[in-house]
C-alpha cells in the first residue's frame, strides 16, 4: 500500500496596494497645515496594516480643483493607474478629488474599468459598490454648482477692482516683496533681473542665461522663467491686468485674453527695476528672434539621425529635386566616412513598415517587456528606505512652512526674513519631490516603462499606417541610427531598438 500525503492549501493573503490623493486649494496657513496633516495621516494609516500597503501619495497644492488639466499629481496618479501601479485610491472627500462632475465621473469610470476602486472617506462612498456612481453624480453636481456660483462672484469683484485700478495681484513678481500692500524692490533679486536684461541685450539666449543662474545661485532656473521676466511690464513700474481670462462655465479654462474681454494697463503703480528704454529694446529683440525662428523651419528628420559609423549628425540635401539625408562627416569628405546618402522617402517607408509590425505584434512583444519592467521596479521599490526618508522629510518641510506662516502672522517674523525663509523651504520641497519620484521609480527603469506604455497606447489608438505621418513618427521614435546607406536602426520608446532595410 502506498500512501501519498496531499498538502493542505495555504491561502495567501492578498495585499492591496493603496494610493492616497491629497489636494488643498490655497496657500493659506490653514490649508498648509491641512496638507501636512493629510500627508502624515495617510503615511501612518497603512504602516501597520497587514492587508494594505501604501503604494504612493499624490499631492497637489495651491491650485483649484475645478479642472484636472493642471493638477500634475492627479494626472500622474491617473497615468500610474493605467500602468496598474496600485489597486485602490483613498481620498478625503469628493470635493478634494474634483469639483467638476464630468471630470469626476470620467476619472472614476476609467478607474473602475481598470479594476481600481476609489474610496471617499468623508462621503462614505466606495466606487466598488454599484450605488456609488449615483451618489458621486449628485454630490458632484452640488459641488459643481457651488463652484460656478463662487467663481462668478469672485470674477465680478476682480474685474471691478481692475477697472478701478485697485486690483492687487495674488503673485509677486521676482525682484519684489509685497509689504504693507505695496510692491517693494528686493535689491538682491532686482540685481538678478537687471543682469538678465543686460545679458539678453548683449546677445545671450534665454537657455544660456537660465543655465548660468542655476549654476551660480544653486536654484533651478528654467528658460521659460527668463522669457517671462523679459516680457513682464512690472519691471518698468506698470501693470497690465487681465492678461488671461477664464471661461464662464465649467470646466473653467484659463487662456490668453486676445481681446474677448477688456484689459487694463495701469502706469506707475510701483517702483521700477528696469528703465523703459532697456525694456523697449528687449521687446524689439524678442520680436526679432521670433521672426528669425519662424524663417528656419526644421525638417521632419532634423536632429534625429546620427551616423552609426562616425557618430556625426545627418543633414538634409536636395539633388535633382529629390531629398536625401547625408552624414555631415561624409559630406565634408567622402574619405572621412563610408556611409553614403539615404533617400528621405526610403526612411519614411522604413518607419511605416516598422510601425505596422509593432502594432501587429504589440501583445506578444511590447506588453510582456512592460510587465518585466514593472516587476523589476516593484522589487527595487520594496522596503525602499530612501523613499520613506524623502516622504518624511517632505512632511517636515511642510510643517516648517506652516510655522513660518504662523510666525509672520503673529508679528514675530519680519516680511523680509519670512520671504527668504519661505523660498528656502519651497526650494527644499521641490528637491525632495524630485528625489521621491527618482528613488521611488528608480529613474531609468521608470522612464523606460512610461515611454514603453506611451508607445503601446499610441499603437493601440492609431490605425495601421498607409503613408508616413510626421506627428506619429515624432511620438514613436527617439532617434535613428544610420548603420549604412541600406539599413537604419530605430530607437523607440522604452529603449527598444529595431532595424529596417532602406528600399530604393
Amino acid at each position: 500500500m502506498v500512501v501519498t500525503k496531499i498538502q493542505a492549501k495555504v491561502e495567501t493573503r492578498k495585499v492591496t496596494r493603496v494610493a492616497a490623493y491629497i489636494r488643498v486649494s490655497s496657500d493659506s496657513d490653514d490649508q498648509l497645515h491641512s496638507f501636512s496633516a493629510q500627508y502624515r495621516y495617510y503615511r501612518e494609516l497603512f504602516e501597520n496594516s497587514p492587508d494594505e500597503v501604501l503604494s504612493e501619495i499624490y499631492a497637489d497644492e495651491g491650485i483649484t480643483g475645478t479642472c484636472t488639466e493642471k493638477r500634475a499629481e492627479f494626472n500622474r496618479m491617473m497615468n500610474d493607474a493605467r500602468r496598474h501601479r496600485f489597486d485602490r485610491i483613498i481620498v478625503k472627500s469628493l470635493t478634494r478629488f474634483a469639483r467638476n462632475t464630468k471630470d469626476c465621473l470620467e476619472a472614476t469610470r476609467e478607474l473602475k474599468q481598470l479594476g481600481i476602486s476609489v474610496y471617499f472617506e468623508e462621503n462614505g462612498i466606495d466606487t466598488d459598490h454599484v450605488s456609488g456612481e449615483m451618489l458621486i453624480t449628485l454630490l458632484g453636481m452640488a459641488a459643481q454648482n457651488e463652484s460656478v456660483s463662487i467663481s462668478n462672484n469672485l470674477r465680478w469683484g476682480i474685474r471691478k477692482r481692475m477697472a478701478d485700478g485697485t486690483y492687487i495681484n495674488s503673485s509677486t513678481a521676482f525682484g519684489y516683496d509685497y509689504i504693507d500692500g505695496k510692491l517693494i524692490v528686493n535689491e538682491r533679486d532686482a540685481e538678478i533681473v537687471r543682469r538678465i536684461f543686460a545679458d539678453f541685450l548683449a546677445g545671450k539666449g534665454v537657455q544660456a542665461i537660465a543655465e548660468e543662474l542655476t549654476e551660480e545661485t544653486g536654484e533651478l532656473w528654467h528658460h521659460q522663467c527668463i522669457s517671462y521676466i523679459l516680457a513682464n511690464e512690472r519691471y518698468i513700474g506698470d501693470k497690465l491686468l487681465h492678461k488671461y481670462c477664464t471661461t464662464e462655465m465649467l470646466p473653467f479654462k484659463k487662456h490668453i485674453n486676445k481681446g474677448e474681454q477688456p484689459k487694463y494697463y495701469v502706469r506707475g503703480t510701483h517702483e521700477s527695476i528696469i528703465d523703459e528704454e532697456t525694456f523697449r529694446k528687449a521687446q524689439q529683440l524678442i520680436a526679432s528672434r521670433r521672426s528669425v525662428e519662424r524663417q528656419f523651419h526644421d525638417y521632419v528628420f532634423s536632429k534625429m539621425i546620427v551616423c552609426g559609423n562616425c557618430g556625426h549628425s545627418f543633414k538634409r540635401a536636395v539633388d535633382s529635386g529629390k531629398a536625401y539625408w547625408i552624414c555631415g562627416n561624409h559630406n565634408k569628405n567622402a574619405a572621412n566616412c563610408p556611409v553614403r546618402q539615404i533617400p528621405e522617402t526610403g526612411i519614411c517607408s522604413a518607419f511605416v513598415r516598422l510601425f505596422n509590425k509593432l502594432k501587429a505584434n504589440s501583445g506578444t512583444l511590447l506588453k510582456p517587456t512592460a510587465k518585466q519592467l514593472e516587476m523589476l521596479i516593484m522589487k527595487k521599490q520594496h522596503g525602499n528606505s530612501e523613499l520613506i526618508t524623502a516622504r518624511r522629510d517632505m512632511v517636515d518641510a511642510h510643517d516648517q512652512l506652516v510655522q513660518v506662516h504662523r510666525l509672520r502672522e503673529s508679528g514675530m517674523l519680519p516680511d523680509e526674513i519670512f520671504n527668504e525663509r519661505k523660498k528656502e523651504i519651497e526650494f527644499r520641497l521641490f528637491r525632495l519631490k524630485e528625489k521621491a519620484v527618482s528613488v521611488a521609480d528608480t529613474d531609468e527603469l521608470s522612464d523606460r516603462l512610461n515611454k514603453l506604455y506611451d508607445l503601446i497606447d499610441l499603437l493601440e489608438d492609431t490605425p495601421y499606417l498607409m503613408d508616413f505621418d510626421e506627428s506619429i513618427f515624432h511620438l514613436a521614435v527617439e532617434k535613428i541610427v544610420a548603420l549604412s546607406e541600406n539599413e537604419v536602426l530605430f530607437k523607440v520608446g522604452g529603449g527598444l531598438k529595431f532595424k529596417e532595410r532602406i528600399e530604393r
